[in-house]
């Protein structure tokens, strides 16, 4: 008995100096040194440049408030002795100068400036001197997000919440020394020992003694043992309480360590897809950044879709205005709702060759279109137009330019993600030019269908079978006008149908298409009441370390001018081409197989090379120090044969550039016998420009059935300004 309370009395007096270690001014400097979270916050607040609130003010630094970037400008020079078409001409110059400048406004705006200048000497060809400033989108696009990225980049210290992990870390020590300190001070058998000479009267005496001893020692003890129960439920506590603060802070940490994560996949994933405002906001509330917002005014200019002054291509709708080029102002934006503002002067679509100079008329265009829903998604868009335009090549005609107002209504449904369908409707106020003299202009009146029109679009994309389906549906009244079609006194109704479809994992794609009334020009003679429906088929061929194989069979179509008058003529034409690179042994060769027929006659073309086959082989050595090639064609119609024996050689000359020189040998009907040469150069100037000059004598076929000496020159020099 004796020892068994000697050895309590130890363990009591061990007790209460873990006990009172416990609550030493160590440990109690070290509680005082950890800080409570809204006080890390603030610590990290304190040492970052971005305002932590709002990172993203001020993403942009405003100085210069002028400030060009780089450009480039180009100069293309051709001459032509014969030009070889139905637009017959000799001794033609042509000079074009392109370019385009690189502009930041206030350093937020990027302007691209891109200017052409063109002049000749051919009747056809108009010179040019356009002008056009735009507002860069994907420019923009790209300059927000490098923008949002390193302000991203510069919160990563705070997202890392080092001091709430060093507090985790000292709070888990704290929490494993008193558990130790609990299972070996308070282990459950001590605990019921001290519990029994609490509780159990006369548990300590010792027979020997006497009794006023024994009570003298039995108080002592029990106060000894009272003591200790005390501190265990104190040290219980300390330890539940701690406990509870463990478990806090992990979770808080492992929040952290999610946010860490998104955090890090946010800047490291792919933010070439957005390119709206509702995108960013999406993006942001995916990875937790909910409360982070992108200024008002970036936000609105991510949805400028188009913004330019000068020259500028028109593709709105196919019963609005499509592939018209405008000089004037052209504004688009789209976010949750649609709005584009466009007004200027016509520049007779894109083939303004076929009018001359003496008789243009001027044309101008002006249209308002406003709606809801994404280009890209759904969307329902009206649209109103106001111009005049030019229906007759000759200025004796009548009211040759024309006033046209015209509304349209058009609508996209999404039909899953690859899929969608496009539905228009318009009605147009013009001229009636079925009656002689043309009425002045008809009413707006729904109930007549001369002017008005409708369409339907649908397009899709099967990923499961790679297939590719797109049909178009046009009608229009004979008396309905717009901007995307130029037709006369005569209702057309168009339709098209095209499939690809690729086979066997993409080695084999074939592309086929049906067409029926597609070709519309106010120039061209057309019987608009044919009923001839073109047909496309084309299938190419790809095998690894196969040829490439290419075989098609399409409608074409040619232009022909016979005073004022100019004329389309229709033919169809077969091609095939085989490809294919391939080494042998050390050498490395290329042969091109091609043979062209065409469908014709000599009624249907103003062309030499009507109802002609044509047939050519090319074979290619590269060498190391050289590039040769080897070639004959071979074409044949009703009136003659031609054959064309064709050698090169192209050396490699290092940190110059390329020339080659070649000789033509041209058979024409195996009577006439003449050689022609060519020579070209591809020369790098000063490490990022380039100057290409080429020269060819050669012939070509006659009416007379004679070769005809053709000289071609061109020269090209593209310089790059770079001033970042």
């Amino acid at each position: 008995m004796y020892l068994f309370v000697c050895s309590s009395l130890i363990f009591i007096l061990q007790v209460c100096a873990v006990a009172v270690h416990a609550q030493s001014p160590v440990n109690h400097t070290v509680k005082q040194t950890l800080r409570p979270i809204d006080d890390i916050k603030k610590i990290a607040k304190d040492t970052i440049t971005v305002d932590f609130k709002n990172p993203f003010k001020k993403l942009f630094i405003t100085r210069p408030v002028f400030r060009v970037n780089g450009g480039m400008v180009c100069y293309n020079g051709n001459y032509r002795s014969l030009i070889d078409t139905p637009y017959a001409e000799r001794n033609i110059l042509q000079h074009n100068i392109t370019g385009r400048w690189d502009v930041t406004l206030g350093g937020i705006f990027p302007i691209q400036v891109n200017y052409w200048l063109r002049q000749s000497n051919s009747q056809f060809f108009r010179n040019i001197y356009d002008v056009q400033a735009t507002f860069n989108g994907a420019a923009f696009q790209n300059k927000l997000r490098t923008a949002m990225r390193e302000r991203l980049l510069a919160l990563a210290p705070t997202i890392k919440d080092s001091l709430l992990e060093k507090l985790y870390a000292l709070k888990q020590a704290d929490l494993a020394a008193l558990g130790n300190t609990l299972k070996a001070a308070f282990n459950p058998q001590k605990l019921i020992e001290a519990n029994e000479m609490l509780k159990v009267p006369k548990l300590t005496w010792d027979g020997s003694l006497p009794d006023s001893v024994n009570l003298h020692r039995e108080d002592s003890i029990k106060k000894a043992v009272a003591h200790f129960l005390q501190l265990y439920k104190d040290t219980k506590g300390k330890y539940d309480q701690l406990h509870t603060q463990v478990d806090s802070l992990k979770a808080k940490y492992q929040a952290n360590l999610r946010k860490i994560n998104q955090y890090r996949q946010l800047i490291n994933g792919n933010w070439n897809e957005l390119q709206s405002a509702r995108a960013w906001k999406n993006k942001l509330q995916e990875y937790g950044m909910e409360d982070l917002n992108i200024p008002a005014k970036y936000r609105w200019l991510l949805g400028v879709r188009n913004f330019s002054v000068g020259r500028s291509p028109v593709n709105y709708s196919e019963l609005t205005a499509k592939n018209v080029s405008v000089n004037g102002i052209n504004f688009e934006y789209n976010s949750w709702y649609y709005l584009a503002l466009m007004a200027g002067a016509v520049n007779y679509r894109f083939r303004d060759f076929v009018v001359g100079n003496g008789n243009r008329k001027p044309q101008y265009l002006a249209m308002v279109r406003a709606g809801i829903g994404k280009l890209e998604k759904n969307y329902f868009i009206l649209s109103a137009f106001k111009g005049k335009k030019q229906l007759f090549a000759s200025s004796a005609a009548v009211n040759p330019a024309i006033p046209v107002t015209g509304f349209s209504a058009e609508s996209r449904w999404a039909i899953n993600r690859t899929s969608y369908l496009t539905a228009e409707v318009a009605k147009s106020v013009t001229p009636d030019f079925r009656n002689n003299p043309p009425a002045e202009g008809n009413k707006f009146a729904l109930s007549d269908r001369n002017n008005q029109a409708v369409a339907f679009k649908l397009y899709s994309t099967i990923p499961a079978t790679q297939s590719r389906i797109e049909a178009l549906y046009k009608k229009t009244g004979a008396n309905y006008q717009s901007f995307s079609s130029y037709t006369t006194n005569a209702a057309m109704e168009s339709w098209y149908v095209k499939a690809d479809q690729n086979l066997f994992k993409r080695r084999l794609r074939i592309a086929a298409s049906l067409r029926r009334n597609e070709f519309s020009n106010p120039f061209i003679v057309q019987d608009y009441k044919s009923n001839t429906i073109f047909k496309s088929l084309t299938a190419t061929l790809r095998m690894r370390k196969w040829p490439v194989v290419t075989v098609g069979y399409q409608p074409l179509s040619q232009y022909t001018k016979v005073g004022e008058q100019v004329m389309e003529n229709r033919f169809q034409a077969l091609n095939a081409t085989l490809y294919h690179l391939y080494p042998v042994r050390q050498l490395k060769m290329a042969t091109t197989i091609m043979l062209n027929k065409f469908y014709n006659n000599s009624s249907d073309t103003g062309f030499l090379y009507y109802n002609a086959t044509n047939s050519y082989l090319a074979q290619t050595f590269y060498f190391n120090s050289f590039t040769a090639n080897a070639g004959i064609s071979y074409t044949k119609n009703g009136n003659y044969t031609l054959q064309i024996l064709d050698g090169s050689i192209q050396p490699n000359i290092p940190k110059f550039g390329t020339v080659g020189i070649g000789i033509k040998i041209n058979n024409l009907n195996h009577e006439t016998i003449k050689a022609g040469g060519y020579v070209s150069a591809s020369i790098r100037v000063m490490k990022q420009d380039l100057l290409f000059i080429s020269y060819e004598h050669g012939y070509l076929p006659g009416n007379k059935h004679g070769l005809v000496r053709n000289e071609m020159g061109t020269v090209q020099f593209i310089k790059t300004f770079n001033f970042k």
